[in-house]
């Protein structure tokens, strides 16, 4: 199967007879059979019809929209009828089972923290006590990822990166750790929706209009592999600051900056299966 990657692409998509028609604004077109794709990326200059939305949907290709600042994900509708998001409601709504879940989120992601640490040779953070496991559980999470970019900020001095800053990313390791984050949402919505939850409400994040709030819990438990991985990029030379411009809209990915980091994303751990298909360069 394949990923279809149109972000910096203008052109106008519609599904007909079970095909992906591609046109772009000089007029040249391109034919793609649905079966062969699995997951499509698009940028703000795509044209895309509600209708076509509904066909990709319900041939469960996923569909993401990017730019600098955010991104949105669509999935197919179809979820299994059983008993699993009642019990996610009850576990939201019990608030002691909330806690408890809570805390291992938390430690969860405070071990993965300490595995890019460890690699990185740098200090590792040191488990909480029973006073700050008391304290507002929002608060301590941020106290301690603080110390956590502080920590990755040193072992990349190079990078300009300073601390976590999403809208908008202020430099490469922010603009790829943003974009990983971004196009891992669809990866897990896909699964979960499956699975019959709720994707909507979440125990940790505060359930929000419009706001993935379980999306944002199960990521506690992939992010320090994401952040692994874009460290490597950067680290081995895979991307530099070559690959990377300043805009309006923040530190971006040049043309071949793009091609780069979707071609090495086949292999890494949480987009097994998705493959590189250079339509963008095809259209620059």
């Amino acid at each position: 199967m394949t990923a279809v990657i149109l972000e910096d692409v203008a052109c106008t998509l519609q599904v007909n007879d079970g095909l992906l028609h591609l046109t772009t604004n000089t007029g040249e077109s391109q034919l793609l059979p649905l079966n062969d794709i699995e997951q499509l990326v698009i940028g703000q200059e795509v044209q895309l019809n509600g209708a076509s939305i509904i066909a990709l949907a319900k041939h469960g290709i996923s569909l993401f929209a990017l730019n600098a600042h955010d991104g949105a994900c669509i999935t197919g509708i179809d979820t299994p009828r059983n008993s699993l998001r009642i019990k996610q409601y009850s576990a939201c709504t019990n608030e002691q089972h909330r806690l408890n879940l809570v805390k291992q989120l938390i430690a969860a992601r405070m071990k993965g923290q300490n595995r890019v640490l460890k690699r990185l040779k740098q200090p590792l953070l040191l488990p909480p006590t029973d006073k700050d496991w008391q304290s507002n559980l929002m608060l301590l999470e941020a106290a301690i990822s603080k110390v956590y970019w502080h920590r990755i900020a040193a072992a990349v001095p190079d990078s300009g990166f300073d601390g976590r800053h999403r809208r908008p990313p202020t430099d490469p390791i922010n603009a790829l750790i943003s974009l990983v984050a971004t196009m891992e949402d669809s990866c897990l919505a896909k699964h979960l929706l499956a699975e019959g939850f709720d994707i909507t409400l979440g125990f940790h994040h505060a359930t929000g209009y419009k706001r993935h709030s379980l999306l944002l819990d199960i990521k506690e438990l992939t992010r320090y592999q994401q952040e692994n991985w874009v460290l490597d990029l950067w680290l081995l030379g895979t991307l530099s600051k070559s690959h990377f411009y300043d805009s309006s809209q923040g530190c971006r990915l040049t043309a071949e900056g793009q091609a780069i980091f979707y071609f090495t994303m086949t292999p890494a751990p949480k987009f097994a299966g998705l493959r590189y298909s250079p339509i963008q360069q095809v259209y620059q």
